[in-house]
C-alpha cells in the first residue's frame, strides 16, 4: 500500500524545477543529497522523495525534512523507475530532474546553470546535462566524465553517452510516456534511446553533479544484468549492426573482467 504526503502550502508556488529522489536505505547519504537540492539559488525548486520502505533511518530523515519537501511517497513495491513515474504525476514544473540518493549537486548554482543553459539556447533543448564528478565513499574524486551533445548525440545510438543523474528534462518529454519500469538498471537509457530522434540537448561543460560510485548502474555484481538490459533495448528499438557489435565487444570485456577478478580472489 502506498503512503504519501503532499505539502499543500506548495500548491501555488509555481516551481521552475522539480527534483525527484528515489531512495531505499540511504540514510548515510540522503541528508547531503537533500541539502544540495534545498540550498539551490535562483530557480524555484520542488523536491519529491520516493522511498521503498527503508529500514535504516531513512524515514526519520525524511520526516525531519518533510516541511521543506513538496511530496513524500512510501511504497515497498516501487522500483526506481516506478518511483520516478509516480513522482512525475505529482510534478507541476516545466522541468524535472532525477537525482540518486547517493549523489548531490556540486554547488548552490548548479540548477541555475542548467536552466540558464537550456533557456538561453537557440535550439530549444528538451534535455540539459553537465559533466559529472565520480567519487568514492570517502568523497575523493576518481574521474570527471561528460562530453558535448554534438558528440554524445551520435554515441547515444550504441551506448549511454550522457550523464542522466541531476539533468533537466522538459516536461514535454513525458507526453508520450514515462520510464519503462520493466528495467531494473538502464531504464533511463531506454527512455532517452526511445526519444533519440526528437531529442535536443544542451551541455554545461563543468561538473554540476557529484555521483558516488556504488549505485545500481556502477555495481560490478550487476554488470551482466546491465549488459543484458541494454541488449533488450537494442532489440526493442531495432538497433543497427554497429550498436549490436559494440554490445558484443562490451559484453566480452565484462565477462573477461569478472573472470579475472574471480581468479584473483581464488589465488589470494
Amino acid at each position: 500500500m502506498t503512503k504519501y504526503f503532499v505539502n499543500q502550502t506548495f500548491s501555488n508556488a509555481g516551481p521552475d524545477i522539480t527534483v525527484v529522489v528515489a531512495v531505499k536505505n540511504g540514510a548515510d547519504t540522503l541528508e547531503a543529497c537533500l541539502d544540495s537540492i534545498l540550498s539551490q539559488e535562483g530557480p524555484n525548486v520542488d523536491v519529491i522523495v520516493v522511498d521503498g520502505s527503508s529500514t535504516d533511518g531513512t524515514l526519520e530523515i525524511m520526516e525531519r525534512y518533510r516541511p521543506r519537501l513538496f511530496a513524500v511517497l512510501n511504497d515497498a513495491n516501487l522500483g526506481v523507475y516506478d518511483a520516478w513515474n509516480r513522482a512525475i504525476g505529482l510534478c507541476h514544473s516545466p522541468w524535472i530532474a532525477f537525482l540518486g540518493c547517493d549523489d548531490r549537486y556540486s554547488d548552490k548554482w548548479a540548477l541555475a546553470k542548467l536552466l540558464g543553459a537550456a533557456q538561453n539556447s537557440c535550439d530549444q533543448p528538451v534535455f540539459a546535462y553537465s559533466k559529472v564528478s565520480h567519487r568514492n565513499a570517502n568523497d575523493r574524486e576518481l574521474a570527471v566524465v561528460g562530453q558535448p551533445w554534438q558528440i554524445a548525440r551520435k554515441q547515444l545510438t550504441f551506448r549511454m553517452s550522457v550523464n542522466h543523474g541531476g539533468a533537466l528534462h522538459s516536461r514535454e518529454l513525458f507526453n508520450a510516456g514515462g520510464f519503462d519500469a520493466s528495467f531494473r538498471i538502464v531504464g533511463d537509457y531506454e527512455f532517452l534511446y526511445r526519444q533519440r530522434d526528437r531529442l535536443t540537448a544542451v551541455f554545461v561543460d563543468e561538473p554540476l553533479v557529484f555521483a558516488r560510485l556504488g549505485g545500481l548502474s556502477t555495481r560490478s555484481d550487476l554488470a551482466i544484468t546491465q549488459k543484458l538490459e541494454v541488449k533488450r533495448i537494442f532489440k526493442m528499438h531495432r538497433a543497427g549492426i554497429f550498436a549490436n557489435l559494440y554490445w558484443y565487444l562490451g559484453m566480452s570485456a565484462t565477462l573477461a573482467s569478472l573472470a579475472l577478478a574471480r581468479i584473483r580472489n581464488l589465488t589470494r
